[in-house]
């Protein structure tokens, strides 16, 4: 690993903040202890961590570069097996099938949904959809998410809603208040908006296939909205079945419970990601070797590894290879650590019946 100039250390990640159409920004630089630089334009609302991905459009920006200049996935092609392990390798290749962000909305995003991975090989050219997931670290009081149809749709009825670009698509989803602590698996299909006052850690599918099915108020072109794909055939991607109340309690748990280590989402979140709660408040924490992005999300104390040691605080964020060994923390300190899945079969490489949709 000695390549990339990382060796088998931890790599503190700097902010990686492409610019995007909806506004927001300011809550991950003052969690980072970063100022706003006078000429912020505050559409700098994620932070893409251990990214190997690029923006579907605006500018196609979001690959992590390496402190030594070298890009992340530049580095796992030179040694996949020291930086995700021999097993993750031999299953994947140099695909970590994981890209992790600190997303803060300043506004309400759009109601939008993400294709599966069935959708994405026949008609997108890629092994990987988009389910993901939101591990809630800062919400003001009343934030609201929302999160699947609340009643069956037709596709005539959702291609009307689509058409409308009103308050019916939002109207027509199920709304809940969200607070720090708060995680929600959101799969595939379903279609979802995060509210304004909100700052989550998200995991998700490495790709950036978002179908923006409300999108005219925020002055999406319709190749963006669509993924350059016709529009009836974006919208087959859509789950249009109710998401009942007991389908939505399974998506929705808890990570800020206490002391130890435990796990941070629903089970069924396993095969695309892992997250992880490490609370070192009451004794130190030790987790075994996986490449993982580590965000520190309350306190202070230590973080060590066989190759490595350094005192850290909320905002950090660190890149763990799986050469850099097994990862103790310690002092009254929390983070979140997030892994690919070590349970999911590995992503198909069956070739595309459509050619790659061109971004717009």
């Amino acid at each position: 690993m000695a390549r990339d100039g990382s060796g088998c250390r931890m790599v503190p990640l700097a902010v990686n903040t492409p610019q995007r159409f909806y506004r927001g920004g300011e809550r991950i630089l003052r969690f980072r202890g970063l100022p706003t630089p006078p000429d912020f334009d505050g559409r700098r609302p994620e932070d893409w961590l251990g990214s190997t991905t690029r923006l579907f459009a605006e500018g196609g920006d979001g690959l992590t570069v390496l402190p030594g200049g070298t890009p992340l996935p530049e580095a796992l092609r030179l040694d996949p097996e020291g930086w995700l392990g021999a097993d993750h390798r031999d299953r994947h290749g140099e695909d970590p099938g994981l890209l992790v962000k600190l997303l803060d909305a300043a506004e309400r995003l759009p109601v939008h949904t993400h294709p599966d991975r069935h959708f994405a090989t026949r008609h997108l050219g890629c092994a990987h959809g988009k389910t993901e997931a939101w591990l809630v670290i800062e919400a003001e009081p009343g934030a609201m998410v929302w999160l699947g149809f609340r009643q069956d749709l037709s596709a005539s009825r959702l291609a009307e809603l689509v058409e409308e670009q009103g308050e019916g698509l939002l109207g027509a989803l199920n709304g809940f208040p969200v607070a720090r602590g708060d995680a929600v698996l959101v799969p595939a299909g379903q279609p979802h908006a995060i509210g304004a006052g909100i700052m989550v850690v998200e995991l998700q599918e490495p790709t950036d296939f978002s179908v923006m099915l409300e999108h005219q108020r925020f002055g999406l072109d319709p190749a963006h909205a669509w993924l350059g794909l016709d529009r009836d055939l974006a919208l087959s991607s859509v789950a249009r079945d109710a998401l009942d109340g007991d389908g939505l309690d399974a998506l929705r748990t808890t990570w800020d419970r206490g002391a130890g280590a435990s796990r941070a989402l629903p089970v069924a979140a396993d095969e695309f990601f892992t997250a992880e709660v490490l609370d070192a408040r009451e004794g130190s924490v030790t987790l075994p070797a996986r490449f993982s992005v580590l965000v520190v999300v309350g306190g202070e104390g230590s973080l060590t590894t066989s190759q490595d040691g350094r005192r850290i605080r909320a905002g950090d964020v660190f890149l763990t290879p799986f050469a850099a060994g097994p990862l103790t923390l310690g002092g009254q300190v929390t983070a979140l650590r997030c892994s690919p899945s070590i349970t999911g079969t590995p992503a198909p490489d069956t070739s595309p019946t459509h050619p790659v949709a061109e971004a717009p």
